[in-house]
């Protein structure tokens, strides 16, 4: 969608009075064990937030490249879990906080490094990557992480060989590791690998794609590409939440309080699930190794906007959103006199609850203990149309619901329901919309009720059959004529039989009669798409031409099933205007109380909604 330039977004706004802000803070100091970190402009400044549908927000060198350097570590690790699974790279890689500085050669009683997110845990998963992968290694860790970040990344030599020339402390560890069997494949190899993962190029901006893919699931917001499986996007951001800012990252849980790692090149990557990936670089490093400027970017927008992941949003309660019966609210259907005293009666047999927002497993439990206060309730209709997400644990609890009220007398039906969505198909697998099956689906929660409303009509009619051959005395056009006019026009009406799907009327087309449905069911729709309402046998279409002759119809008329009607055409009430007049007034005078009746009904529907 285009946007308008001159309409600032707020977020821009935000970004743009923290970045003047934050520049001021001259903190902090360059790498310097690495001599070409040492040697970067540490006035260098840019932050980006990419949402989960891929918008970029930027601000200052926002396209500057650096060295991605630890930042690395949390992709390699899901490359890791990637290849060889969680099993694999648990038994040489712990997931504990080591509350020790980054290139800590201390290591877990068992010998294995702490986490991935420090230098021996991150120089064992690349040295694991390397038995598997042999010489195409970097290639592998390059491709996955150009994938993150949408765009082919390159390796920055000068700062690679810087690396490699000083790494003493990283060969100390990765000898050590070897020596207790965590390594073992060729170290020389490994460490090479390790630091041109650390050397690859990136900026501000392919951090927060990078953030944004993690936050997505695995999958990268602006390409639309999976990159990694949803359960080790969810791993690796856990190891980021409680490892990713080295010595500080308790602090950073207790002050921020989503997954992050930084890196010591100045980068900052963040990830907030379901909503955004944030990268920021500024060179300038507190003691920990932390960008000074990116932990105040990120301690200010999750301070301003409540961020925390760990801060409620929302309530259970909120996922009912609306309740009733249809004993005042019911479908758009259209129905004779009778059977609406039958619906008034045993509308109360049939509960609609309509939900809302994000359904979580504890939203599920809720909903149906709500359910379970009601009494004698033949059917339960749950309209999905305002859910935006249903969680996977939530999933679980209602099929476990959907299998337990199938084994009761209660009918369930959902509507509102995408039939190719992923997210029902999983739930509803082959269900479906079969006949032999309490559960039912419908695309449209007004279908669903109009369903619930012929199954009700059809059980507690005393009628021995409904919908058929029905009288023309129970039309609302002909209440208080004489049987003799009655007779008179029916000798003068064309019976005509139609089809399932036949169109009666074109929207368009010239009013020249009045049709009495005897039997079957027609949609009255402005397009294919939008439906207004259903009509039953019983009911009447194209009756404002009696108002308006020969204007043009304002709507389609489809049958849903095959129908039976009378046809009673306009010139046959031109020929009796007068020799039969008290027909036409009866008429009208019908016609416009059936007009004050459906706006009464509007009304009625109109008022329950604001009530709810």
């Amino acid at each position: 969608m285009k946007r308008n330039s001159l309409i600032p977004l707020p977020l821009d706004i935000f970004l743009k009075n923290i970045y003047g802000n934050i520049l001021l803070n001259k903190s902090g100091k360059t790498a310097d064990y690495i001599p070409e970190l040492s040697r970067v402009n540490p006035n260098q400044f840019g932050i980006a937030l990419a949402s989960s549908d891929g918008y970029i927000h930027e601000i200052g060198d926002s396209l500057q490249e650096f060295t991605i350097q630890s930042i690395s570590k949390a992709f390699a690790y899901s490359l890791a879990l990637e290849l060889v699974g969680e099993k694999e790279v648990n038994k040489i890689i712990g997931v504990e906080p080591s509350g020790e500085a980054f290139n800590s050669i201390r290591f877990q009683n068992d010998n294995r490094p702490f986490n991935p997110m420090i230098n021996a845990g991150a120089i064992a998963c690349t040295a694991l990557i390397c038995s598997i992968e042999k010489s195409k290694a970097f290639k592998k860790i390059q491709k996955i992480m150009s994938d993150f970040a949408g765009r082919n990344l390159s390796l920055d030599e000068k700062v690679f060989k810087s690396e490699n020339a000083t790494g003493d402390r990283n060969r100390a560890i990765a000898w050590l590791l070897k020596n207790n069997k965590i390594i073992k494949t060729n170290v020389e190899q490994s460490l090479v690998t390790y630091f041109k993962q650390c050397s690859l190029l990136v900026s501000a901006r392919d951090l927060a794609t990078m953030g944004a893919t993690l936050a997505c699931n695995g999958i990268n917001p602006v390409t639309k590409k999976r990159v990694i499986s949803v359960e080790n996007a969810l791993k690796t951001m856990s190891i980021m939440v409680s490892s990713g800012m080295y010595d500080y990252s308790g602090e950073w849980v207790y002050r921020v309080g989503f997954p992050a790692k930084s890196g010591v090149g100045g980068g900052i990557i963040a990830a907030l699930p379901s909503q955004f990936g944030l990268g920021t670089f500024s060179p300038p490093l507190d003691r920990q190794g932390n960008s000074v400027r990116g932990i105040e970017v990120c301690k200010r927008i999750s301070s301003y906007y409540n961020l925390h992941i760990l801060e409620i949003e929302g309530n259970i309660k909120d996922s009912i959103v609306a309740s009733y019966n249809l004993q005042n609210i019911r479908s758009s259907t259209e129905r004779k006199e009778k059977n609406i005293k039958i619906l008034e009666k045993f509308g109360a047999k049939a509960h609609v609850y309509e939900l809302a927002g994000s359904i979580n497993f504890m939203s599920v439990d809720y909903i149906v203990r709500r359910l379970q206060e009601l009494d004698e309730k033949e059917f339960i209709i749950l309209s999905m149309r305002k859910v935006s997400q249903l969680s996977s644990g939530a999933d679980k609890l209602l099929d476990a619901f959907i299998q337990t009220l199938n084994s009761l007398s209660t009918k369930i039906i959902f509507s509102d329901i995408e039939f190719n969505s992923q997210t029902w198909n999983k739930i509803f697998g082959s269900l479906g919309n079969m006949e032999d099956n309490k559960t039912r689906l419908f695309e449209n929660n007004n279908e669903a009720i109009r369903w619930v409303e012929d199954f009700l009509i059809q059980k507690y009619s005393t009628d021995e059959k409904v919908n058929i051959n029905e009288n023309l005395k129970e039309q609302f056009l002909f209440k208080a004529l004489s049987n003799s006019d009655l007779d008179f026009l029916k000798e003068r009406m064309i019976e005509k039989k139609f089809k399932k799907n036949v169109k009666i009327i074109s929207k368009g087309d010239e009013a020249d009669g009045i049709y009495f449905l005897q039997s079957g069911k027609v949609d009255i729709a402005i397009n294919l798409q939008k439906s207004l309402t259903t009509l039953n046998a019983g009911t009447c279409f194209g009756e404002f031409a009696l108002i308006e002759p020969k204007s043009k119809r304002s709507a389609n008329v489809i049958t849903l099933t095959e129908c039976t009607c009378f046809y009673l055409p306009l010139k046959i009430l031109d020929s009796i205007q007068q020799s039969r007049k008290k027909i036409i007034e009866t008429l009208l005078k019908n016609l416009a109380l059936l007009l004050i009746k459906r706006l009464k009904d509007c009304n009625s529907i109109i008022n329950n909604i604001l009530d709810r």
